[in-house]
């Protein structure tokens, strides 16, 4: 008699419905074989796995419905749980009922056949289609990135955390003139310095303390060829350290032998540019003189001929002494016309008292002209400087206040001059309408390129700083040598 009536007798286990059960409600194809691969039987989910009924498989041979190129690993894996009792697991092609072949993962382990006791082989078998097409897809991708990677014209290098080599290009085994082997796992500031003599040129310490890209322009000692680098720090993790980096180098001797030739052309163009401002400056100064003295003097004889033929004419005749009269009124109108001329091409004042005095009659002379009051500010005792180049200084100024009576619309101009011992400013501001920039002025580009090429002639530079409706400022610096 049972001593504990209050404990209740636990059920026997249906181990073949609880098995039932599972296999039924299993995603994947659960499956039991004979050893010869016969299937025994088959759960529902055969029809996702592979289009098949359970009752439709049952008596077929797997090894019917494997792909040939898999029918080894098949058999091997099976007689593997046969004779040592160990589950196995394979990939492999099964055909579908569409007549397609999709790639399955089979899991199997020896069992027995519950009614007969014999043994038999329990399996899962899963569709695994869609990840082999990923993985498929991945590998495609990994070979077009390998293969262009070997390809690419410019040397890559890939970095581990240490700077050292883990993967190169082609392009960097020419660069470097060695095999992969001579390269991979070597600190790169190493082989660098063995391999091209230099110390650190792409900034290899700087990119492991900042997380920006490090470019350089680096020339390899004794070879007239020029690299382009830049070094990109990689992040890896959640706090984004850096876990290594990757190194373009680019071939651009072309471009710095083109840019080399570029500079010589342009420094031949500006000496050409200097050269031709020199001699026009000259032959004005040439013009000017003969202008003023060969007409000067001849139009002065004549006016004291036509005195003495005024002062012959009687006065019985009165139309003769008009008429005199006026060819004296003409002559002193066209020397004063001469006159003009040749201070225009060149002012004597520049010559005879020197820039700051010829400044000063510039800005007397255009006002008179355009009515813009203008205001010369010189040291309290200015340097009289009558140099071949302040004729530079003078055109800039002028130049200058052209472009204020054509485009400004300004009523005020200041010219203010300083200087100390190295240096001469020079700055002219308007109260102007102003501009946005050089490519919004009106006209006059080729003048405001003709004062930067005067400045830098001088050894100076020239600054235009300008806001619409705040008018205009020119800063002229040059050293004083420049004039001296």
């Amino acid at each position: 008699m049972d001593e504990h009536p209050s404990r209740a007798t636990n059920p026997p286990v249906d181990a073949a419905g609880l098995y039932r059960l599972l296999a039924d409600n299993a995603r994947e194809m659960i499956c039991r074989h004979s050893l010869d691969l016969t299937f025994l039987y088959a759960s529902p989910a055969a029809r996702q796995v592979l289009g098949y009924s359970a009752e439709r498989l049952t008596g077929q041979r797997l090894d019917d419905l494997v792909h040939p190129d898999d029918l080894a690993g098949l058999v091997s894996s099976f007689a593997m749980v046969g004779e040592c009792r160990e589950s196995s697991s394979t990939t492999l092609r099964i055909k579908a009922s569409d007549g397609s072949w999709r790639w399955c993962e089979a899991f199997s382990r020896k069992g027995e056949n519950p009614e007969t006791g014999e043994d038999e082989i329990h399996a899962s078998i899963r569709d695994i289609s869609r990840y082999k097409q990923i993985e498929k897809a991945i590998e495609r991708v990994a070979k077009e990135w390998r293969s262009t990677f070997d390809a690419a014209q410019d040397a890559i290098i890939m970095l581990d955390r240490q700077a050292r080599v883990i993967r190169v290009n082609l392009a960097t085994t020419r660069l470097l003139e060695a095999n992969f082997a001579d390269l991979l796992g070597r600190p790169l500031n190493e082989l660098i310095r063995n391999r091209l003599q230099l110390d650190d040129p792409f900034g290899i310490e700087d990119a492991w303390i900042r997380t920006d890209p490090v470019r350089r322009e680096v020339q390899l000692p004794g070879r007239e060829r020029w690299l382009r680098s830049t070094l990109d720090p990689v992040m890896a993790g959640d706090d984004q350290k850096i876990s290594g980096a990757i190194l373009f180098l680019s071939d651009i001797s072309k471009e710095k032998q083109a840019e080399h030739r570029l500079r010589e052309t342009l420094g031949h163009v500006r000496k050409l540019s200097s050269h031709l401002h020199n001699a026009r400056e000259e032959e004005r100064k040439s013009i000017a003189r003969e202008v003023h003295d060969e007409l000067g003097h001849a139009l002065t004889a004549l006016k004291m001929d036509i005195a003495w033929l005024a002062r012959k004419v009687t006065d019985h005749d009165p139309g003769l002494s008009e008429r005199a009269t006026g060819m004296s009124q003409l002559i002193d109108q066209t020397i004063s016309a001469v006159r003009r001329i040749s201070t225009a091409l060149h002012p004597p004042v520049l010559d005879d008292l020197g820039l700051d005095a010829a400044l000063e009659w510039l800005a007397r002379d255009y006002q008179d002209r355009t009515e813009i009051r203008t205001h010369v500010h010189l040291p309290e005792k200015p340097e009289r400087i009558r140099s071949s180049r302040a004729s530079s200084v003078f055109r800039i100024v002028q130049e200058a206040l052209t472009n204020v009576a054509r485009h400004a619309q300004a009523t005020e101009i200041d010219i203010t001059w300083s200087q100390d011992d190295q240096q001469i400013k020079l700055v002219i501001v308007d109260n102007g309408q102003g501009f946005e920039s050089l490519l919004h002025r009106p006209s006059g580009g080729f003048g405001v390129l003709s004062m930067i090429e005067r400045a830098r002639d001088l050894g100076g530079n020239l600054e235009l700083e300008s806001q619409p409706g705040h008018g205009t400022c020119l800063r002229l610096n040059f050293p004083r040598r420049a004039v001296s």
